[in-house]
């Protein structure tokens, strides 16, 4: 069958049944100038899973857009089954940074509004803790994951258990194993045991599938570790990022929170340990559909050598997305657009960001939104859409690089 995304939509894309959806979500600095981030999936059957939650004055946008999912789109007169209000089956944090879990502990507080987590919060683990996780919410976080053991699915386990109160660590609590990252679909205990690659099942063939975690990177049988790196540095905390591929039919999209790739002390570069480990596994000679750039695309991250295995110089169409609100300042770096941008890389796709902040650079392939950014696929797969939706909506589709 041709790929055929029939016409541009003149509307907000939103989720419909039998396709995958993406938004990056836009989460406001507010008048504290805080940086965040939070993207929102909604697999073909209606499945929801928040990958990171942005700061602590973000609960309200988060839990508005869940809410809105959930009463207006995900609803039976549109072809799914009935939600709760505030129901989301996962959720999950790609590090410990305020930026990406700070809004957590109040999405989940139940004085509060709290979000219906139905299915699990997926995490590195309580593992690899040291200064550089700051002081953005970890200590809610743990206690929340505390109260609720049975929804927490770490990914990595060390051989003493952190406390929540960051006073009273002693010590840095090193993973022993990443063995999370072999326990089939996480939505069964059932396939445990036979070491395939876990993942998130998102309903019609979809999946969220677990790449890397924690500096453990997958090949598919087992976890390689990277060199050992400090815990210091809020960079060091960064390189911890989990890494994921979401899929539906031909269609992939990357993502791997703010890993970094320079490969200094303060930034080490997992980037380079991911393209060795996974390349050929996971990312193959084609790359993704659709990247997130790492660390908000900041230049301590996006190296050539992840460019190179995601998006690789054979003039196929692919696409970026940025999570990036105003407090980011500088972003988007320079050396993040034009290495993506230029040459054969994105052909004649583009590099989409939520926002930009004062100092960040421009490129004629970089399109700021002003808004969130939607990913939906389309035919199953076989192709999708980007749409910048901010005030003025722009939309562009394209063919899967798998299905061409």
């Amino acid at each position: 069958m041709p790929f055929d995304p029939g016409p541009e939509p003149t509307t907000r894309i939103e989720p419909v049944p039998g396709e995958l959806t993406i938004t990056q979500l836009e989460l406001p600095p507010g008048i504290t100038f805080r940086m965040g981030e939070s993207a929102i999936v909604v697999g073909p059957d209606g499945t929801m899973v928040l990958i990171d939650v942005g700061n602590s004055p973000h609960d309200d946008e988060v839990r508005a857009a869940v809410r809105r999912l959930n009463t207006e789109v995900l609803v039976p007169a549109r072809g799914f089954a009935a939600r709760a209000p505030l129901q989301v089956e996962w959720v999950v944090l790609t590090h410990f940074h305020g930026d990406h879990i700070g809004a957590l502990g109040d999405l989940l507080d139940p004085a509060g509004e709290p979000l219906q987590v139905t299915r699990g919060i997926v995490t590195r683990g309580l593992v690899d803790l040291g200064p550089a996780i700051g002081e953005g919410g970890f200590q809610r976080v743990c206690e929340r994951l505390r109260a609720s053991p049975a929804l927490h699915v770490p990914v990595c386990a060390a051989a003493a258990t952190a406390p929540c109160d960051p006073v009273q660590f002693s010590g840095t609590y090193p993973a022993q194993r990443c063995d999370g990252l072999f326990r089939g679909d996480l939505a069964s205990a059932s396939d445990d045991g036979a070491g395939a690659p876990s993942f998130l099942p998102l309903g019609g063939g979809a999946r969220l599938v677990l790449v890397a975690a924690n500096g453990f990177v997958s090949d598919g049988q087992s976890a390689v570790a990277a060199a050992p790196f400090g815990h210091e540095d809020s960079n060091q905390e960064n390189a911890r990022s989990l890494v994921g591929l979401i899929e539906h039919g031909a269609f992939r999209y990357h993502f791997a929170g703010d890993l970094t790739g320079r490969g200094d002390t303060g930034s080490p570069d997992l980037e380079s340990h991911l393209a060795a480990v996974a390349g050929i596994r996971w990312y193959g000679p084609r790359g993704v559909d659709v990247v997130h750039s790492h660390h908000h695309a900041r230049r301590n991250a996006n190296n050539s050598r992840l460019v190179d295995l995601v998006t690789p110089r054979d003039g196929r169409a692919r696409n970026v997305v940025a999570g990036i609100n105003e407090a980011y300042l500088g972003s988007p770096y320079a050396e993040v657009l034009t290495g993506f941008a230029d040459g054969d890389r994105l052909a004649v796709g583009w590099i989409w960001a939520t926002d930009g902040a004062a100092g960040g650079a421009v490129h004629p392939r970089l399109r700021d939104a002003g808004g969130p950014v939607v990913v939906q696929t389309v035919q199953g797969g076989r192709g999708y859409r980007v749409q910048a939706a901010g005030a003025q909506l722009y939309s562009r589709a394209y063919p899967s690089v798998a299905a061409e």
